[in-house]
């Protein structure tokens, strides 16, 4: 598929539309006194966002169900200082400018869809199509297929829009491109390493997926 005959980007929510990454590790550190889920010399934020964070995740030990746990709280958290939540620089503009050209914009995350109505409200982002959220952290490829069969989409002229490995690689199972962009949670290297399709640095680039 030619970048330029793009008709479909379905974005990920934390990192790549709302920069929520300083909330989250904040959030994440005291809910993590709460649950008593790590020692203090256990969390490495660098570590974290230089790696996968399911390979993270595993390499500490923390079970599966209290990093769901963890989401529930942090979502809850999040609905009551989402005010306070911005979205990136130059990215409002370019968004805009891809709705006008007729691409269909959509939103396929794990986090609440109450949380993202409210962001996008905020932030003057009620353009996209549809959003699409679902509690499941560890099957990200599941929400992406789940989003691309209910709106009917497809799959040749989609692209997913990520910040972490873990989009490249739900992307990928899903059956579809993406481009991870590097204003996010993972750093470039190690996004480098899984081989999006594209690499996104700044959101003016997102206007070259499209005629």
């Amino acid at each position: 598929m030619d970048i330029k005959e793009s008709k479909n980007l379905i974005f990920d929510f934390d990192g790549t539309v709302a920069d929520t990454l300083a909330f989250t590790i904040n959030s994440a550190l005291e809910i993590n006194r709460k649950l008593k889920l790590l020692n203090d010399e256990k969390i490495d934020i660098e570590k974290f966002r230089s790696t996968d964070s399911m390979k993270f995740f595993k390499e500490v030990q923390i079970p599966k169900i209290k990093l769901l746990y963890f989401a529930y709280r942090y979502q809850r958290k999040l609905i009551n200082h989402i005010d306070e939540s911005e979205t990136f620089e130059g990215l409002p503009e370019v968004l805009k400018e891809l709705k006008s050209r007729g691409i269909k914009l959509g939103i396929a995350t794990s986090n609440s869809k109450k949380n993202v109505r409210k962001f996008l409200k905020n932030n003057d982002l009620e353009i996209f199509d549809f959003i699409y959220s679902s509690i499941d952290y560890f099957r990200k490829d599941e929400i992406i297929l789940k989003a691309v069969r209910k709106y009917k989409l497809d799959r040749e002229s989609t692209i997913y829009v990520g910040d972490e490995v873990r989009d490249v690689k739900a992307a990928k199972d899903a059956g579809i491109k993406v481009a991870s962009v590097t204003w996010g949670y993972n750093f470039e290297s190690i996004l480098s390493s899984y081989n999006p399709d594209y690499i996104v640095n700044q959101p003016k680039d997102l206007l070259n997926f499209v005629k």
